[in-house]
């Protein structure tokens, strides 16, 4: 029996996906859990408080901000997928 391959063992490149695309993802995530739960909240809010009037104020910087979160995140997710079908 021959021994030649024994010490041929080089990982062959990186496996698996990349921490920044999990953080990435994580991040879309959460911008959109905050972005679903404060419109239920506001409207919910609204809705139900029929004594009392109900006023909001939106912050044009939250909504850039949590917005584009979910947007790079959903970008990143169909570009890997359109990238993983080739």
């Amino acid at each position: 029996m021959s021994r030649e391959g024994v010490g041929d063992n080089k990982p062959s490149g990186p496996a698996g996906t990349p921490i920044w695309v999990w953080v990435v993802y994580a991040f879309g995530i959460l911008a959109a859990a905050i972005f679903v739960f404060s419109i239920l909240f506001t409207a919910g809010a609204y809705f139900l408080s029929d004594d009392v009037d109900v006023t909001f104020d939106v912050s044009t910087l939250a909504v850039v901000l949590w917005g584009g979160l979910i947007v790079l995140a959903g970008g990143l997710w169909i570009w890997r997928r359109r990238q993983s079908g080739r």
